[in-house]
């Protein structure tokens, strides 16, 4: 790992646990185990260390969409990959973005990172919502609206449906305990099935 990818996992595991503003510079040089002065030889501040974070989460992100894998590209384009998946399928990939979100070594401390940041800090902020909150669902909505269009999902208001699928999905995020993953992975999968049987035509 070079230094300056260690600068960037410290800061994002001391950000996580204290918060951006309760960490200086001199105190993610400690972490790292360098001088302050070579820290600035990578980064001139905080906040361009907080956006390589947040251009680090994208990359890794969509490496994530490619593993898993998850149907990827424009809303529209995405929903013609769901045309005839199974429900097992659909149950896969929601388990493993979740698993991803809470547990993957950057992702996890990301998200708490921006969650708790996002009163305090615009960027955070901004992050925070158009990951988990406004680009989720504007994401989600387009998608169902596709597959509605497609014959895949009965008629609704694909906005109302969006809200409908993720934000138990969210709220199991939010509230995720590791002693309880069996039960949460349990709950996780009946909510697609029956989501999937509420919306779906088949």
């Amino acid at each position: 790992m070079t230094t300056k990818e260690r600068i960037l996992y410290s800061a994002l595991q001391l950000f996580s646990e204290r918060g951006y503003a309760g960490v200086s510079m001199r105190e993610l040089a400690a972490k790292v185990g360098i001088k302050a002065a070579s820290l600035y030889n990578h980064f001139s501040s905080k906040e361009e260390i907080f956006n390589h974070l947040l251009e680090e989460m994208q990359h890794r992100y969509e490496q994530t969409v490619i593993r898993i894998p998850i149907p990827s590209g424009s809303s529209e384009e995405a929903a013609k990959q769901y045309v005839g998946i199974t429900e097992e399928h659909l149950q896969q990939i929601a388990g493993g973005l979740f698993q991803y979100f809470a547990k993957d070594e950057f992702a996890a401390p990301f998200r708490k990172m921006i969650s708790s940041e996002q009163y305090h800090h615009s960027i955070a902020g901004d992050a925070f919502r158009q990951i988990f909150i406004h680009g989720a669902l504007e994401y989600q909505a387009n998608l169902f609206k596709t597959l509605m269009e497609l014959g895949e999902f009965i008629d609704a208001d694909p906005k109302i449906v969006a809200i409908q699928f993720y934000a138990p999905i969210f709220l199991l995020l939010e509230s995720y305990d590791e002693t309880q993953e069996s039960d949460t992975m349990e709950t996780l999968k009946k909510h697609v099935s029956q989501f999937s049987k509420i919306y779906g035509r088949r």
